[in-house]
């Protein structure tokens, strides 16, 4: 009876490339196509900076090649969390080394502005990068994880080593931080 409830599991091409991965090149190389856009886009989100982000993506896949012969799982799932792990300590690293974080956000603030359509009615991207910049690396990651990547609390917490229902509080405590940090900036001053 269990057996028959039991939730079948369809093995992927990905899935496939995953277990190869650590003894072949190739599949190391389609995980990396696969991947490369989604962890760049990642650090451009937690970087502000393309550059810092080229960087950092750059060291995260060399992570993954020196880790790939270690790595333990066997679905596409424990890959991207594992990665996405790798790029978010790659990135907290990044900024807790360098000094550069104002800097950051002035670049990332000229750019906004400078997309920006005049529309009082869309949202101040300079003024929340800077509300999001004033919490902890941990926090910043979270708030990637979830808005940016859109990932779910249950993949964000196997990235994370949490447990889903405190990611849950974590965020709710996050956000409310963070429109205080909003709600604490007048308009024009971020």
């Amino acid at each position: 009876m269990v057996g028959a409830m039991a939730k079948t599991v369809k093995r992927t091409d990905i899935d496939d490339f995953v277990l190869r991965a650590g003894v072949e090149a190739e599949a190391l190389g389609q995980l990396y196509e696969l991947y490369y856009e989604r962890i760049f886009r990642f650090c451009v989100y937690r970087l502000f900076s393309k550059e810092a982000a080229e960087d950092v993506t750059s060291t995260v896949f060399l992570e993954v090649a020196r880790g790939i012969r270690s790595f333990g799982g066997q679905t596409e799932q424990d890959f991207r969390n594992w990665l996405y792990a790798i790029a978010a300590n790659q990135a907290n690293a990044y900024i807790r080394k360098t000094s550069r974080r104002k800097q950051l956000l002035a670049e990332a603030a000229n750019l906004m502005t400078a997309a920006a359509t005049g529309n009082a009615s869309k949202l101040d991207w300079p003024r929340l990068y800077a509300a999001i910049l004033k919490l902890k690396p941990e926090h910043q990651t979270i708030i990637t994880l979830r808005f940016f990547e859109n990932l779910e609390f249950e993949q964000i917490a196997k990235i994370l080593n949490a447990r889903p229902v405190t990611l849950r509080v974590t965020l709710h405590r996050i956000l409310k931080k963070l429109r205080n940090h909003l709600q604490a900036v007048p308009d024009g001053e971020a």
